[in-house]
């Protein structure tokens, strides 16, 4: 029932319950939403006929459906505003925010477009926005990881044990005292030879599984510094899953910009007529493998505020 809520509702996030002007029209379609609604709401519950809607709806866990419209609105314009540069609408809609902008989002039109109401109201701006491109990898595109989860902490210890690898790089993420950053170490022969720490911001911008992968963005620094593009084998440790089976992904979801930009630095360590693969492990924190407590100890560090020198 709310198809294109964002065209034909815009008027309606609005304030102001008058009829000139007000999207007369729109809101009696609503008003016979609501009847729809209070109906379903009635077969839910099944409350009497004289039941107030807002307590149907509480008992019921649904939005009424004012908030229901406002949440669809809202939703759309988040949308919109994650356009790829390369999107017909894109251009429009940047516009639209800067002439909103302007008039400090309180400007008259004298049509305005639902995309003029939209913006007026959420004031979202498309600048600031993470965008999601559409299309990310070539169809045949194969990633140059190979990924190894165990069943269990003692097979993920086990496999960490019996590993030989030239080169051991391990990273994580930490989210402490209202920061969050992340770090890698790299390791030879079981010693640490090697750190990079990088501080994101407030744990009010940033999630875990971003600095998740910004520890695997500089571990692959690492293993560059360290000659990883010029042979030998290499392997990475991740307390992770999520990230790890991220690795190979098509979709085009928040957050996978950085996941892109891990397999381009990939790309330059390991040429394209390079037929090595870099081993991923799930290595379990705090379970007693050396490289994971050290690369815990600096993504706590980075959480803090300290990152390395560029």
């Amino acid at each position: 029932m709310l198809y294109t809520a964002d065209v034909w509702c815009a008027r309606l996030v609005t304030k102001g319950r008058g009829k000139k002007g007000r999207g007369h029209g729109a809101r009696g379609f609503t008003l016979q939403l609501a009847q729809v609604q209070h109906m379903a709401m009635l077969s839910i519950t099944g409350g009497l006929r004289s039941s107030a809607s807002d307590l149907l709806d509480i008992h019921a866990n649904i939005l009424p459906l004012q908030q229901t419209i406002w949440k669809e609105c809202h939703r759309a314009t988040l949308r919109m505003a994650t356009l790829a540069k390369q999107h017909p609408l894109a251009k429009g809609i940047k516009a639209v925010y800067d002439y909103c902008k302007r008039r400090a989002f309180k400007g008259r039109k004298c049509y305005p477009s639902p995309l003029h109401k939209l913006i007026n109201k959420f004031q979202i701006n498309p600048a600031k926005m993470e965008k999601i491109d559409p299309v990310r990898h070539y169809p045949k595109w194969e990633t140059n990881v190979t990924t190894s989860i165990a069943e269990d902490t003692k097979m993920a210890m086990l496999k960490d044990a019996m590993a030989n690898e030239d080169l051991r790089v391990y990273s994580d993420g930490s989210m402490i005292e209202g920061g969050v950053g992340g770090a890698a170490v790299i390791m030879r022969d079981g010693e640490e030879i090697g750190s990079k720490r990088f501080y994101l911001g407030s744990d009010q911008e940033h999630t875990v599984y971003e600095v998740e992968i910004v520890g695997m963005i500089l571990a692959v620094q690492l293993l560059k510094e360290a000659g990883g593009n010029r042979g030998g084998t290499m392997s990475l440790g991740i307390d992770n899953q999520a990230a790890i089976t991220a690795m190979s992904a098509f979709q085009s979801r928040l957050g996978y910009y950085l996941m892109d930009a891990f397999h381009n630095d990939l790309c330059s360590l390991i040429p394209e007529h390079d037929n090595r693969k870099l081993v991923i492990r799930w290595s379990l924190g705090h379970e007693g493998i050396e490289g994971n407590k050290a690369a815990d100890s600096q993504a706590k560090r980075a959480a803090r505020g300290e990152t390395s020198d560029a």
